[in-house]
């Protein structure tokens, strides 16, 4: 039986943006970046435009709008094809995380259960806000929103899959 390293394996994708329209005439897309900060833009060689990947040639800044150059895309034509996609990269170019931090994509589709063991569902998706971002729990008892902060989420096991909060008072439908 051969023996594969963790490096044999498929890298995981994750979507860090969307391709907006094409910018100049020789190429160039932009994109919206839904990165905090531009760390796994420039890491990435390889990004991928859906499914698609493309060799990176330069990534840049204008206005607040990233502007990537990839290979093979050197008109506006070829460019506009790629608007709308969901932009990705491997989950090995993203930033380093501290002790205690996490992915939102690590935290999509996990259980959700109160501090006495009330099963709340699976988080659907992060809704980020000014104040604090929104956990969407889809479960028994519909759509639950709970805060993320401290106060509400006690514990975020990624090994197994399961967050633990203290919802605060009204925040649970029939509870």
């Amino acid at each position: 039986m051969e023996s594969r390293s963790s490096k044999d394996l498929p890298q995981r994708t994750v979507v860090i943006g969307r391709a907006l329209k094409p910018f100049g005439t020789r190429g160039e897309i932009r994109i919206r970046a839904y990165t905090e900060s531009l760390y796994a833009f420039e890491k990435s060689s390889v990004l991928f435009f859906g499914e698609e990947p493309y060799n990176v040639l330069g990534i840049s800044s204008h206005k607040g709008i990233l502007l990537a150059k990839l290979q093979g895309v050197d008109s506006r034509e070829e460019a506009a094809k790629l608007t709308g996609s969901p932009v990705k990269t491997t989950q090995d170019n993203l930033p380093p995380k501290e002790e205690d931090e996490f992915y939102w994509f690590e935290l999509i589709g996990m259980k959700v259960q109160t501090m006495d063991g009330l099963d709340l569902g699976t988080i659907s998706q992060i809704i980020p806000t000014k104040a604090n971002h929104v956990i969407c729990v889809e479960g028994p008892r519909g759509e639950v929103l709970l805060p993320m902060i401290e106060q509400v989420v006690k514990d975020v096991d990624t090994l197994n899959g399961i967050m633990v909060v203290d919802p605060l008072e009204g925040l649970i439908p029939d509870a």
